[in-house]
Parts: C-alpha cells; structure tokens; sequence
C-alpha cells in the first residue's frame, strides 16, 4: 500500500487542478493554432512535477518506468483499436486501472501522455491540451478514490465512478475547448448549445468506459497489485 505524503499531495493538486486548467486556456489564448506541439509539452512538463518532487525524495526504480510505459503502449492501441467506433475508447477506462492500482499521479501520466501519443493518429490541434488535461484528471481523481482501498475491486463502484467521470469531468473540459474554438458571441444560448452537441457523445463515451472498468478492472487489479507488492512500485515515502 502506498504511503500518501503531504508534499507530493500538495504539488500535486496545485499542478493538476491550478497549474494545468490555467496554462491549457492559457494556450489557446495567446498562441497560435500552430504552436499546439509547444501546449502539449508544456502540459507533459506540468503532469510530471509530483514525480521531480518524488525523484528528489528517493529513486523512481526502472520498473515503475517500464510499468508506466507499457500501460501508456496499452492505452493507446486500446484507442487506435476502435478509431472505426466513435467514442467507443477503452482508453480511459485502462488510465482508470492504472490509476487504480498505482495512485493518482501515475494516472495523471498515463492518461496525458496517452492522448498526446495517440494524436499522431487522431490528430493533434489546440484541443490536445484540454484532452490530455481531462483525461489526466479522471486518472487522478480515480486514483485518490480508490487507490489502496478495500473497493477498489468492487465492479460497480469502480465502474460507475470511471464512467461519471469521463462523462462529466472528461466530457466538460474538452466541450469547454469546443465553446472556446466555435462560439462567437458567448452567450449563454450559444454556449448552452455547444455543450448539448456533446452530450451524446460524451454519454457514449462514459457508458463504455463504466461497462469496460466493469468486467476488467478486477482481473486487471489482481495482475497489477502483485507488481505492486513484489517490486514496491509507486510506494511514495516522501515527507
């Protein structure tokens, strides 16, 4: 089980919550559509501050490296494998699983830098800040639910939480990026209406992502929690 520290939290949750939401808008605001490359490695940089604070604390092992890189490769040919269905992406539900058995931060890290990566394919613009954002808060906060606690294998809990997250937290950040890129007078009529162009859309995407997290993150926990407990990985011991 991990042992939560003060600090790591504290950086953490100005980073992600202040830091990250304020530099995104920031991106779209005052640099060109071009520059998107430029936002994205700036929102990288942010999601992994915690981890300079814990690397100052004590060595991050060449497992937890491994272990965060192949469950960024899973994330993203999970997306790359259903590119024919729209918003139906395993995606958020294995940063869900990651974030699960490793801890908020380590979420945060898969789910940016699995929507950065996967952009390659997708495509990369202006809204890959506010995807890698969303899709990094739904992690964390999955995360700080459930890590290290006795439901974290409960199929319901998990699998409604995951997906009221993506449908709201997820589906929220990346409809305000839509409001931001196509409303032209910022009405609340017109604003209101953008976001109602993405309900369905979003409600597909969480319902997948619950139904995902449902059947899968019990056996997917019990394969990651016994890395965690043979090799430590992600055990913060930072004061």
């Amino acid at each position: 089980m991990q042992k939560k520290s003060h600090v790591l939290t504290f950086v953490s949750v100005f980073c992600l919550f202040v830091l990250a939401p304020v530099f995104a808008f920031l991106s779209y605001k005052f640099l060109s559509s071009k520059y998107y490359y430029i936002a994205a490695l700036g929102m990288i940089f942010i999601s992994i501050l915690p981890f300079f604070v814990m690397f100052e604390k004590r060595k991050i092992t060449t497992a937890e490296i491994v272990t965060v890189s192949v469950m960024i490769s899973l994330c993203v040919s999970s997306r790359l494998l259903f590119a024919f269905v729209p918003q139906v992406k395993p995606l958020c539900a294995f940063v869900v699983m990651t974030a699960i058995a490793f801890g908020g931060n380590v979420g945060f890290v898969t789910g940016a830098i699995s929507m950065f990566v996967s952009n390659f394919a997708f495509g990369q613009g202006m809204f890959t800040p506010f995807q890698m954002l969303g899709m990094g808060l739904v992690g964390f906060l999955c995360g700080e639910i459930f890590n290290g606690r006795k439901f974290s294998k409960n199929r319901v809990a998990v699998g409604i939480t995951g997906g009221i997250l993506t449908f709201l937290l997820y589906g929220l950040i990346v409809d305000t990026c839509s409001v931001l890129m196509m409303a032209t007078d910022y009405s609340l009529k017109s604003v209101l209406s953008i976001y109602a162009s993405g309900v369905v859309f979003n409600l597909v995407h969480g319902v997948t992502t619950g139904v995902i997290l449902f059947f899968l993150n019990k056996p997917m926990q019990d394969k990651l929690s016994r890395l965690n407990t043979k090799y430590g990985i992600f055990s913060y011991e930072v004061i």
